[in-house]
This record gives C-alpha cells, structure tokens and sequence, in this order.
C-alpha cells in the first residue's frame, strides 16, 4: 500500500492535510495497515516509529495527532469516517482507536 493511497483516504474522510502533524497521521496509518501486527501494534510503537522517521520526539508527533484529530472530530466529521469505513461510531475516538479503524478499513481495502 502507497502513502498517497493512506493521504487520499484521510483527505476522503475530512482530515485537512494543511496540519503540520499530517505527514505524522500519513506515517502511522501507512505503517500500523502494511505491518502483519496491524492493530496489535502499540500507539507507543507507532509514535515512536514515526518520531525517528521525522527526526522529533515521540511526544511531539502524540501532540500533533491530537490536535488534529481533536478538530476533526469539533468539525463535526464523524459522519464522513463512518460513511468511508462503515465503522459505527461517528463521535469522537481515542488517537488510538482512530488509528486502529482506519488501518484496518485500508489493510480490507487495499487501493
């Protein structure tokens, strides 16, 4: 799976791409989908992974994602990331949980 496939889907479901930790997002994403461990990595792996691949630490890339997600979720695109993954839940998830659904949903429907 490509990262651009991983940015078309985030920009799909209302993630705007302007965010400074987006490229953070991208990164996770496209690692926790094209890993065997999928969702059993840990968000502490992830973060990690991510911080090393962009020189900051892992605590920066947490903040960024964060702030991204939590204005996503302010803007109210919980309606978006349903109609995208088929998940239930359109309130507010966890980075966590975010990251898991949506690794998933790509890791099912590889484009």
């Amino acid at each position: 799976m490509e990262k651009n496939y991983v940015s078309e889907t985030l920009i799909k479901i209302g993630i705007n791409p302007s965010y400074r930790g987006y490229p953070f997002l991208v990164h996770i994403i496209h690692h926790a989908a094209s890993d065997s461990n999928g969702p059993f990595l840990t968000s502490k792996a992830l973060y990690q992974n991510a911080a090393e691949h962009y020189h900051v630490s892992p605590d920066s890339i947490q903040h960024s994602i964060r702030t991204i997600l939590d204005t996503y979720w302010q803007q109210d695109n919980g309606k978006y990331f349903c109609n995208v993954t088929g998940y239930p839940n359109a309130g507010p998830l966890p980075p966590k949980e975010f990251i898991a659904v949506l690794s998933d949903y790509l890791r099912r429907n590889p484009g």
